[in-house]
């Protein structure tokens, strides 16, 4: 059987307790002189297979128009990242084609991989899933082998993150998925049959960079990203700070500025490790990470979600279920990945402090000291690893229809050992990742608007911003999108079956 065709799960091979690299020396870097070819031809296969799964290829969709007369768009996506690209290729899929994709940034830095995520390879195991809508010549595998050869692809432990994005292109490119850059939403607001969605478009007024457009849409998708329903949180006396002497992991960080100082990290997941990495390379004196644990989690805890029952179904338990499934899963939170504490941990000059929660913080003329349940510590500079708070209203295009969504808070009071206020902040998704109305009757545009950025976590688990989950997530959101699209319209597809010529003589 050929590499393509084997059904078998491949290992990862490579482990923490190793001192070999990630990759061996030389995978991934340098690209087959016959690669431009090669590309080609794997582009022309996925049209081939796309129209050998076109059925069914009957046109459903019906026309719409704006308040100005003008056709309304089907479905506006916000964020054109891996998560916005896989839900408007399906939904083209599905012959829902009257769709744009909208992101702030510039062509081909869209999505969290061109912004903060600052680890060198994709963590997801090399034979996850991206947005390639199950048709194996989409996935990343045939664009690796058509790119570096079957021998790369056999010797690559885990895909490096710059070979993603390009591979993250390579499908906006090959599925003609329309996407307007430099395109910021800024607020929502209901219309008949549709939504009015203000965005800031530079392309709309060349004369004007800041100028403001609306777009007219039936159904609005948010895939804007960890913070999309949120803001990036750090504990206020950091907060506080002046903002030369700390920055959230997800900033914007010169870390040539860190060159020679004393970094302190708090908080030791993911993000908190691949900051402290770009410190440390970048040439700080020494990098300080505190854990208020007695040691830093291994545990990988959203792997165990990653399984076809739990995705498809969590949305389907009770309440009470759902609750206490993610109030473990969210408070054990995500152990650092071997790969990030092996590369961290290899610096001589960086220290982990255990049992050491920050009690306060204050600055003064040399840096900042930190107060520390093992006694104090002074630093130059502060990386709070702190992640993000769920609370729509902290978005400014959100603000507007804030208060009307449904949280959890509003819909379920847990047991008083399982209460979180962070949880009770999320919200509260219909079974299409559609918002709920908090109070019934007083904002049914709500329900045009589909949330895929972290928000879902508690109505669906971790669904709309994780390379392992975009198989199982992506489809339930298209088929919420595409139910409402068919449900609003059922006195047209009746009078079409009416309309239907008798076929038979």
């Amino acid at each position: 059987m050929s590499p393509q065709t084997r059904y078998d799960v491949e290992p990862l091979h490579w482990h923490d307790d190793t001192d070999a690299p990630i990759n061996p020396a030389g995978c991934a870097t340098v690209p087959l002189a016959d690669a431009e070819a090669r590309l080609a031809a794997l582009g022309q296969r996925v049209a081939a297979d796309l129209h050998a799964l076109r059925h069914p290829e009957t046109d459903w969709m019906k026309v719409r128009h704006d308040p100005h007369g003008a056709v309304m768009l089907d479905v506006l996506i916000a964020g054109a990242g891996q998560g916005g690209l896989a839900v408007a290729g399906l939904l083209m899929r599905e012959r829902v084609r009257n769709i744009l994709v909208i992101d702030r940034a510039e062509a081909g830095r869209e999505g969290v991989w061109n912004d903060f995520a600052r680890m060198p390879v994709i963590r997801s195991p090399k034979h996850y899933p991206g947005p390639d809508m199950g048709i194996p010549s989409l996935t990343y595998e045939a664009w690796h082998r058509a790119v570096y050869g079957d021998h790369d692809w056999e010797r690559l432990n885990l895909v490096p993150t710059p070979l993603w994005v390009r591979y993250l292109n390579w499908v906006r490119e090959v599925l003609a998925i329309p996407v307007r850059n430099r395109c910021a939403l800024l607020g929502i607001e209901p219309v008949p049959g549709g939504l009015a969605v203000r965005v800031r478009d530079p392309e709309a007024d060349s004369a004007d960079p800041g100028a403001e457009q609306i777009l007219y849409t039936r159904r609005l998708v948010l895939a804007t990203g960890h913070d999309g329903t949120g803001r990036w949180w750090m504990p206020e006396d950091i907060e506080r700070l002046p903002e030369h002497l700390r920055a959230h992991a997800a900033q914007a960080i010169d870390f040539e500025h860190l060159a020679g100082k004393r970094v302190a990290v708090l908080g030791v997941g993911a993000s908190a490790g691949d900051n402290s990495i770009c410190a440390l390379e970048a040439g700080a004196a020494e990098v300080h990470m505190f854990c208020r644990r007695d040691t830093h989690r291994r545990q990988q805890v959203y792997r165990w979600c990653i399984t076809a029952g739990f995705m498809r179904h969590f949305n389907d338990l009770d309440d009470a279920w759902r609750w206490r499934f993610m109030h473990y899963i969210l408070n054990i939170r995500m152990g650092m990945p071997p790969e990030t504490w092996k590369r961290v941990s290899s610096f001589q000059n960086f220290r982990l402090h255990t049992n050491a929660d920050w009690q306060s913080v204050t600055a003064h003329a040399d840096g900042v000291r930190i107060h520390t349940r093992q006694g104090n510590f002074d630093a130059d500079f502060i990386i709070a690893g702190t992640g993000h708070d769920q609370d729509l209203a902290r978005r400014p295009e959100l603000a507007g229809i804030a208060a009307k969504v449904m949280r959890w808070s509003d819909r379920y009071t847990p047991p008083p050992e399982l209460r979180d206020e962070r949880l009770a902040r999320y919200p509260y998704l219909g079974p299409g990742f559609e918002f709920v109305e908090r109070e019934p009757g007083s904002a049914p545009e709500l329900a045009r608007i589909h949330d895929f950025t972290f928000g879902p976590t508690m109505s669906f688990g971790p669904s709309g911003c994780s390379i392992s989950t975009l198989r199982l997530s992506a489809p339930m959101l298209v088929a919420g999108v595409t139910r409402g699209l068919f449900c609003e319209d059922v006195e047209l597809h009746y009078a079409d079956l009416l309309a239907h010529p008798n076929m038979i003589p």
